[in-house]
């Protein structure tokens, strides 16, 4: 889990029982363990750290305590949740260790909790950040902090994300849910412990000012662990084309290509995936530099997959396996990070028993900064002639 303050980007990392910081500074970065030790918290199952208006740094953990209570298993789960408010202290150490020191907040939850996410919703005419939790009930349940008491409390969904709310009734437990924002497109996304993958789009008619919504849903026959939407180009200038992967922990991992126009109407199969035992965790970044997002795999079977997205003899998007790595464990979560604040991100890979940072390699990068630098150059010197 990533957070951003200011220009500073620092990573979360949490096992069973306990949580690992990694903060980001100039040519270096430090690690630090969260001092919970004594806070008896019992095992982590999820987390979500981030920043709001009324707090300079949040935890949310869902977590499990063992042997409290035999005979409703499920009263054993908590949300907890500790905030800081602002921090008069640059330093990321001091927000790190006094925000344990705040009062925590124990939610008792009645069902058993799997994926934490925060998203921004509109609440009276102002932007507020909320908590969205998948559980076991099939429902999504939103917390949302009381700008008066500073406490969160659980709120209808409904009102919000009528679509999360009708998957609610369904049999299907959701375990991974992404939200997603480009332009006047809004996705909303949603895998299942059954293999059902649901999706809802909402477009704002540019003629008209209203809103279009469409929705749609398919069988994937396993448990989906991972979704990410993204847009095929880093670039800002350049049509997006927005597609979405999803990962299943038995089939392969499948892309479907411009869903915001075709929808789940054009999958493609990264078919290698199958080799590796389940797809655990999926990451989308810019790898090489080149304008372009790649696709990042992690398995049980302790590989890390790289595909790059090229175009074949017949103008149709292909996926390629563009690098491959193994590790000793298997691979839970990939994501990418400036830790050490030099302009380029650092490939994070958490597996069973570690956290592995891997750099870039800076003489490829300075290749392709000369690259670039040199292109800039001569669309410099065009402009010159034409404008003479």
């Amino acid at each position: 889990m990533t957070i951003k303050k200011g220009i500073h980007q620092h990573l979360f990392v949490s096992s069973f029982y306990g949580i690992t910081c990694f903060v980001s500074a100039p040519g270096y970065w430090n690690t630090i363990k969260l001092p919970l030790d004594n806070k008896d918290i019992g095992e982590i199952i999820s987390m979500d750290v981030f920043s709001s208006v009324h707090s300079d740094l949040i935890f949310a953990l869902t977590t499990a305590h063992s042997g409290q209570n035999d005979d409703d298993p499920q009263s054993q789960f908590s949300l907890r949740i500790y905030s800081l408010g602002v921090l008069i202290s640059n330093f990321m150490e001091d927000a790190i260790f006094k925000v344990v020191e705040e009062n925590c907040q124990s939610i008792r939850l009645h069902f058993t909790p799997m994926q934490l996410v925060h998203t921004k919703i509109d609440k009276d005419g102002e932007d507020c950040i909320v908590l969205l939790l998948c559980g076991t009930d099939g429902g999504v349940h939103l917390y949302i902090e009381d700008k008066y008491t500073k406490e969160w409390k659980e709120s209808p969904v409904q009102p919000y994300y009528p679509f999360l709310a009708g998957l609610a009734d369904s049999e299907s437990k959701i375990l991974s849910l992404e939200i997603k924002e480009f332009g006047n497109v809004k996705f909303i996304a949603a895998g299942c412990q059954n293999g059902m993958l649901h999706i809802s789009i909402l477009k704002q008619n540019e003629s008209t000012g209203d809103f279009e919504r469409e929705q749609s849903s398919v069988a994937l026959f396993s448990p989906i662990t991972s979704i990410s939407i993204f847009a095929s180009s880093t670039s800002k200038d350049k049509p997006e084309e927005i597609h979405m992967l999803v990962t299943c922990a038995v089939e392969q991992a499948i892309i479907y290509c411009y869903v915001d126009k075709e929808i789940l109407k054009h999958p493609l199969y990264l078919r290698e995936c199958s080799k590796h035992d389940s797809v655990l965790c999926s990451h989308i970044m810019d790898i090489d530099w080149d304008g372009k997002n790649e696709i990042l795999i992690g398995t049980y079977g302790r590989e890390l997959l790289i595909y790059k997205q090229n175009v074949n003899s017949q103008g149709m998007i292909i996926y390629q396996l563009l690098w491959q790595r193994s590790f000793t464990h298997p691979i839970y979560r990939i994501t990418g990070l400036d830790l050490n604040e030099d302009g380029i991100e650092e490939l994070i890979v958490a597996t069973q028993y570690g956290v592995h940072i891997l750099q870039p390699n800076l003489y490829k990068a300075k290749e392709r900064l000369l690259k670039v630098l040199n292109e800039i150059d001569i669309l410099n010197k065009k402009c010159k002639e034409i404008s003479t």
